[in-house]
């Protein structure tokens, strides 16, 4: 018998220090025990609140958010929105983290707009989208935005979000001929659209936005535009032709 609890107190001694690395590593804070205490009180009944919850969940303490969820369906208290709140906020911080694992998270894409064009004998029309591709979802919302013309030259820049990341859309076009700057309008649409509407310098009928006459990838023509200006632009080109027949 001596032997055994000679046998048992070695073996309690040698396994003291892992027991301790043990309690080490649980170990919680007092604010952690404090909520447990109170959700576990048996002299005083738990009332789950939003506080605690949202305390809870944005200091990861899962159990214990869980815990008094499913008190609150007990005592009939909703707490959905708080939770999917704090939940939510908690997810966007560690989406965030996630992020700056990439290197060139910073790196801010430059996206060149999708358009479509439109154009009379006076003025050239343009709708713009913040998107790659008019059929394709684009940022709503965009700031520090810049428009410059000179000459045949237009530069359209601004800054966005879109899929959470930051975009810089541009649109710069070596127009066709000469319109006039201070005749430009520019008009919000809707959500993640404007226009464009140019005064052109010469009256004529381009047929090609562009001075190089090639169709850019992200181009497309307004046709609902175009319908409305086609037969003005079809009497001046009438009108031209006989002028110039009477001039021979």
């Amino acid at each position: 018998m001596q032997g055994f609890f000679a046998l048992y107190t070695l073996a309690t001694a040698s396994l003291s220090p892992i027991f301790r690395w043990v309690r080490f590593f649980n170990w919680m804070p007092v604010e952690y025990r404090d909520m447990e205490s109170a959700i576990d009180s048996t002299s005083t009944k738990y009332v789950p609140s939003e506080r605690d919850v949202e305390r809870c969940i944005s200091n990861g303490w899962w159990d214990l958010a869980q815990r008094i969820v499913l008190l609150s369906h007990e005592e009939g208290i909703d707490l959905s929105y708080i939770v999917r709140q704090s939940v939510q906020r908690v997810q966007k911080h560690s989406s965030d983290l996630l992020k700056l694992l990439d290197r060139h998270h910073n790196k801010v894409d430059v996206v060149n707009t999708a358009f479509q064009w439109a154009e009379s004998p006076y003025e050239i029309f343009l709708a713009v989208k913040f998107s790659n591709r008019w059929s394709s979802p684009g940022a709503l919302v965009v700031s520090n935005e810049s428009l410059d013309i000179e000459g045949n030259m237009l530069r359209y820049v601004s800054t966005g979000t879109q899929s959470d990341k930051p975009k810089r859309y541009q649109l710069i076009l070596e127009l066709f001929d000469d319109v006039v700057k201070d005749e430009t309008k520019v008009s919000a649409v809707s959500m993640g659209r404007f226009t464009i509407t140019l005064k052109k310098a010469r009256p004529g009928v381009w047929k090609s936005l562009t001075k190089s006459r090639e169709k850019l990838p992200n181009q497309q023509v307004w046709w609902d535009m175009q319908e409305k200006h086609q037969l003005a632009c079809d009497d001046f080109i009438f009108d031209t032709r006989n002028a110039k027949t009477e001039d021979l």
